[in-house]
């Protein structure tokens, strides 16, 4: 039989509590618990009467839960704004490591590694199709812990895929007689790219099903 305390760890998290809260709140039942506990041994009661006793006084799970999902604060902010946490912030996390690798990219042609600078741009094309896919893993496990749908990790996930579709960076050598060149662009996404980083942002649901 599972311990009821872990039974209100599902029912806490699944109704939007944050972990660290929960994991207080419980960590607090099971001290004062086995306080009972101790107390009724010293008294004299067999361990396994004692436990029992110890959960009885403690009340009814209904009981112990109404306090954390009565007050608000308690829920956690991927539950109250999801579209933010799933959406917004991978979205802007992505143009944010897109627009470092731009910029060590440019800082890159003012050093010795400037006669690497193709394979350094390949590499920064690479990172942008990775990005969606490592991005889209985080969010599913960040879901996962807090006993979320996968409907919003998923929509963040995919919007990074389209997003990687759209961008397309170019990078030119200097050669003799003619500048190099560093460009990027926004367009309408490329439907190979889309499909090949969309399935793979979606990957770890079909595994994880």
């Amino acid at each position: 039989m599972p311990d009821r305390l872990e039974v209100m760890r599902e029912d806490l998290l699944k109704a939007g509590l944050s972990p660290a809260h929960v994991q207080r709140y419980l960590r607090e039942l099971a001290e004062h618990r086995d306080d009972i506990v101790a107390y009724l041994i010293a008294e004299g009661v067999a361990p396994q009467v004692a436990q029992t006793e110890a959960d009885r006084r403690l009340g009814s799970n209904d009981a112990l839960l109404l306090p954390m999902l009565a007050n608000r604060r308690f829920r956690s902010l991927a539950a109250r704004w999801p579209a933010l946490v799933y959406l917004a912030i991978p979205v802007c996390c992505q143009f944010v490591l897109l627009a470092l690798g731009l910029c060590l990219l440019l800082l890159a042609t003012g050093t010795p590694l400037r006669a690497s600078i193709l394979d350094l741009g390949n590499g920064l094309k690479l990172l942008s199709h990775a990005a969606p896919v490592l991005i889209g893993m985080l969010m599913l496990a960040f879901a996962h812990q807090r006993r979320a749908t996968n409907a919003w990790p998923i929509a963040g996930a995919l919007s990074s895929a389209v997003l990687a579709a759209m961008v397309s960076i170019s990078v030119l050598p200097s050669l003799p007689g003619q500048a190099g060149e560093i460009s990027v662009a926004i367009g309408f996404p490329s439907l190979m790219p889309l499909l090949i980083t969309g399935t793979l942002v979606l990957l770890p649901v079909a595994i994880r099903r």
